[in-house]
């Protein structure tokens, strides 16, 4: 048996003592304290049952005392007070009869009471109750004698019951005191007699010193320490006494025929002032003795921890590397060809060795025999020769199953204080699931990037898809508007034009927005009236606020600001959608601030508001409020994410107030333009001239009949001649012909597979002319048309307003007209 054995009984058996010790000590001590409160639960129990009986024999010879009274004074007849036993004893000092009125109708005994009978308030409660009942009243100082007496009174009533006085006994608290002081209370005890509603009548102390009652003014401090009356008719408890605050064990006792309460308290000193002193002795010399004991073990464990600590730590070290996951070697570089020391079970399972047979055979042997991977394992053997760390990744099947596990291994020289390599430890760890992740994570990056290109190939199909008939309809309603001369009808056509503008514009937004992660957009900003964008703004949500019974009000500004009007618009456009999508009464107003050389363009709503710990997530993508069953009707919760992003790009601020219930406030701080100059208003021909009358021949080449048809639509209204085209074979046979084309509008994109920019080419080629064109193209994911730089000449995306188009064509001819079009000799040179 080792050390710990030999240690581990006699410390135990010592453990047992002490606590065998101890146990019987409290044990003891916890009894005798029992006993001696048991005691003095008795002691006070019988004491406040005295008291009790003793207070209500007196109470009650006094009341046969004024019931004799009142009866004699209900007949009118005299009475002898003197030779009644209870003057005699000195229960009663004085009797008093008042009649209805409070006045002293008949006096014996001593004249004791000199104030008004109205001002005690049994008096006022004999003459309200018609109960005939003895009433204590409160304790007074006799103004002759100084004793303390207690008024005890009985109402008195004549035959029919009508209240005709009351009779008052005056009784000194000294007769209760002289029955006190035999009963043989200790010292320190108290004897309190309570009214029945806790109005101290007796206190009485026992002390060596005097055994007088405690004067009034002390026994005034008492009052509503039994207040609350208990259930139960006797009792004990144990509490400090207000008055000298000595604990005492007070046992109490209330009087079954008159409202009284005993009280009679030991002092919790006298009663256990003696045992107290013994269980410190006790106590003290218990710890004592165990503190040397405990030393005396404290002295043998500190012995036992400094010779096993060595091979504690040792012990703890093998138990870790045996529980370690990863294969741990240790070999002896000392010795020639680095024999092993120690395998842990991870290394026999990741590389199939065999522990204890393989021990003392050359470590980088067994590695080479075990890994059938030459070169691998070729950096460990140059890393060994040199003595330096080294970190290799080997591939290994699993000796249980087959399957390839991937391992690194990581050996590192152990040196001496000398610097001589004393041994080598190397670690293995099996990193196939770290392998497998990087993989998955590849093909994830991967798939993620077909998945980018096939949105951007769909974007690009759907941009060229969607902007096709939005420009048909655009130049469709200019021409219908250039043919109608109704003003309601040019009134419902403006409003037309409005819808196509916010839809125009909402279009280009949700495309552009698409490619804000790649940093394909970049801000165009430039000076423009806000009224602009509060006018689309109004055509695009005042028949949503129209169709929930909304009202919808936008606030009219003159203001110019500095922004991209189509980024801006769609932050705009969203916080209003927002604000009409979560308001079911009430409404929307939008309007503008200045706020120093800022524009706070701010929308106000009544909807349900956002509380303060989600008004920072709603700006995140897919988070909505109160939309819990993902309502499609409510949006994806992209708006608002759409809003930080572009506010971001545009640096403008956007703040937010809200109050659940009540609504929220969204505002975008926009920097202020400088206002135009009054004395030379700057004059745009193009927007404000009427529109130009062309009379020119135009080449209109568009494979797509819708958008072919309002091109001719348009230009035939504004006076031009027009020629239509489907593919490159149509155009060159109209260049064949007459009337020769002055200007040239073709698409990007043709249905036979050639670009725009190729057929504009061919038919220069075919007229010996560099004719002036313009290039329309659906395709946002082209800056420019490759080629049209070389070809001088105009690049426009679509939709395009037939203002736009017509002062591109304007621009076109004038050119010509000035003779700048150049002949293709000219242009080859």
């Amino acid at each position: 048996m080792g050390i710990e054995g030999r240690l581990l009984l006699p410390g135990l058996a010592v453990t047992l003592a002490i606590v065998a010790l101890w146990w019987v000590l409290i044990d003891r001590l916890d009894r005798e304290e029992h006993l001696i409160d048991q005691s003095a639960y008795e002691q006070t129990a019988i004491f406040a049952r005295l008291v009790e009986e003793h207070a209500a024999a007196t109470l009650r010879r006094v009341d046969d005392l004024l019931l004799d009274l009142a009866a004699h004074v209900d007949e009118g007849r005299a009475m002898e007070l003197s030779n009644r036993r209870a003057f005699d004893e000195g229960l009663v000092v004085g009797v008093r009869v008042y009649d209805r009125d409070g006045l002293l109708t008949m006096e014996a005994g001593r004249a004791a009471f000199r104030g008004a009978i109205l001002e005690r308030g049994e008096f006022a409660e004999h003459r309200q109750n018609p109960r005939r009942r003895l009433i204590i009243g409160r304790p007074y100082v006799s103004p002759d004698s100084h004793d303390t007496l207690i008024p005890v009174s009985r109402r008195m009533e004549n035959l029919s019951g009508a209240f005709t006085g009351i009779a008052v006994a005056d009784v000194p608290v000294a007769s209760f005191v002289r029955v006190y002081r035999v009963l043989g209370l200790p010292t320190g005890a108290s004897v309190t007699l309570l009214r029945g509603d806790g109005v101290p009548l007796v206190r009485h102390t026992a002390t060596p010193e005097s055994d007088d009652p405690d004067p009034p003014q002390e026994l005034g401090e008492i009052v509503g320490e039994f207040q609350q009356a208990t259930p139960k008719p006797f009792g004990h408890t144990r509490s400090v006494s207000p008055v000298d605050g000595v604990e005492r064990i007070v046992a109490y006792r209330l009087a079954k025929d008159y409202p009284l309460i005993a009280l009679v308290g030991v002092s919790v000193d006298a009663v256990f002032g003696h045992w107290r002193s013994s269980a410190r002795l006790y106590l003290g010399g218990a710890a004592v003795a165990t503190m040397v004991i405990v030393l005396l073990i404290l002295g043998f464990a500190i012995e036992w921890r400094w010779r096993h600590q060595i091979e504690q730590a040792l012990r703890i070290r093998n138990r870790a590397m045996a529980w370690s996951g990863d294969g741990i070697l240790i070999a002896d570089a000392t010795l020639p060809g680095m024999p092993i020391v120690y395998g842990n079970p991870a290394l026999e399972r990741l590389i199939g060795l065999r522990f204890p047979e393989q021990l003392g055979e050359g470590a980088l042997w067994v590695l080479d025999r075990s890994i059938a991977d030459p070169v691998g394992m070729e950096p460990l053997r140059q890393a060994v020769a040199m003595g330096r760390d080294v970190r290799v990744e080997l591939s290994h099947p699993d000796p249980s199953n087959g399957q390839i596990l991937h391992l690194e291994l990581r050996a590192s020289p152990v040196r001496d204080e000398a610097g001589q390599l004393v041994s080598l430890i190397a670690i293995v760890r099996d990193i196939t699931a770290h392998k497998q992740t990087q993989a998955a994570l590849a093909e994830a990056q991967r798939e993620a990037e077909r998945a980018n290109v096939a949105k951007s190939k769909f974007l690009a199909a759907a941009s060229h898809d969607l902007r096709q008939p939005v420009q048909a309809l655009m130049l469709l309603m200019d021409t219908l508007a250039e043919r109608t001369g109704d003003p309601e009808t040019r009134c419902l056509l403006g409003t037309m034009d409005r819808a196509l503008g916010a839809l125009k514009m909402l279009l280009d937004g949700l495309l552009d927005v698409s490619r804000l992660e790649a940093g394909a957009i970049t801000p165009a900003p430039c000076v423009f009236p806000v009224t602009e964008l509060l006018a689309r703004c109004a055509a695009n949500s005042q028949p949503v606020a129209d169709q929930k019974g909304l009202t919808f009000h936008i606030r009219p500004c003159g203001a110019r600001i500095v922004s991209d009007p189509m980024l801006l618009g769609r932050v705009l456009q969203n916080l209003v959608e927002n604000a009409l999508r979560y308001t079911d009464q009430g409404g929307v107003l939008v309007g503008c601030r200045r706020r120093g050389t800022a524009l706070r363009i701010e929308v106000w709503d009544s909807g349900i508001g956002i509380p303060t710990d989600q008004q920072d997530d709603i700006f995140e993508e897919f988070v909505q409020v109160g939309n819990l069953g993902r309502n499609r009707d409510q949006g994806l919760g992209l708006g608002l994410a759409v809003v930080r992003r572009l506010s971001a790009m545009l640096d403008h601020r956007v703040t937010l107030r809200s109050v659940p219930g009540r609504g929220s406030m969204f505002a975008v701080e926009v920097p202020l333009a400088d206002p135009p100059d009054t004395d030379t208003p700057p004059i745009d021909s193009a927007a404000n001239s009427p529109r130009p009358v062309l009379s020119a021949t135009v080449l209109v080449i568009e494979d797509d009949a819708i958008v072919r048809e309002g091109l001719s639509a348009m230009l035939t209204g504004c006076g031009c001649t027009v020629l239509t085209a489907a593919t490159c074979a149509q155009a060159l046979d109209h260049a064949n012909r007459r009337p020769q084309p002055d200007v040239i509008v073709a698409d990007y994109g043709l249905g036979d597979g050639r670009t725009g920019v190729e057929v504009i080419r061919d038919v220069r080629h075919a007229l010996g002319l560099a004719i002036p064109a313009v290039l329309v193209t659906g395709d946002t994911t082209l800056s420019d048309a490759p080629g049209a730089d070389v070809e001088d000449f105009k690049v426009m995306h679509k939709p395009v307003r037939s203002e736009e188009l017509q002062r591109a064509i304007t621009s076109a001819l004038t050119a010509k007209r000035n003779g700048t079009v150049q002949t293709m000799a000219e242009v080859a040179l």
